[in-house]
């Protein structure tokens, strides 16, 4: 029974090192600020590169989930993530697939990104100031 339980953490150890920029982990102490209101019911999610995902629960509905990544810094709604509620998400690639967050058609979309170590910064597409706090 100790070599199957030690052979199952090697393999899980092998796993995740080899898909650790496809998956995100929960931050439970992480922090999501808009227009500096905090924001409770959102979940953040991070991977090894320290790219964020923000899910928001809506009920019963699907939650809308916002990424972040490091190689664009261009905030997007992920179009592929399977998910494990409160605990991870893994996405089909290394950079997660997803459509970039666009303004309304009346003036250029500008994010204004910023990710400097334990905090993250953009504008969503209504003008709001987001700020993560890992």
């Amino acid at each position: 029974m100790r070599i199957l339980a030690f052979l199952l953490v090697v393999v899980m150890t092998v796993w995740i090192f080899f898909n650790r920029e496809r998956l995100f982990i929960r931050d439970p102490k992480a922090s999501v600020y808009l227009n500096g209101a905090k924001q409770s019911d959102v979940e953040v999610y991070f991977n090894f590169s320290n790219d964020i995902l923000l899910q928001r629960n809506n009920g019963d509905r699907a939650p809308s989930r916002t990424v972040v990544q490091q190689w664009d810094k261009m905030p997007g709604t992920p179009t592929s993530l399977t998910c494990l509620r409160w605990m991870a998400c893994l996405s089909p690639a290394d950079h997660a697939p997803m459509v970039p967050i666009s303004a309304d058609g009346k003036s250029a979309y500008d994010p204004k990104v910023t990710m400097e170590g334990h905090l993250i910064t953009f504008v969503d597409a209504g003008g709001a100031q987001v700020r993560v706090e890992l």
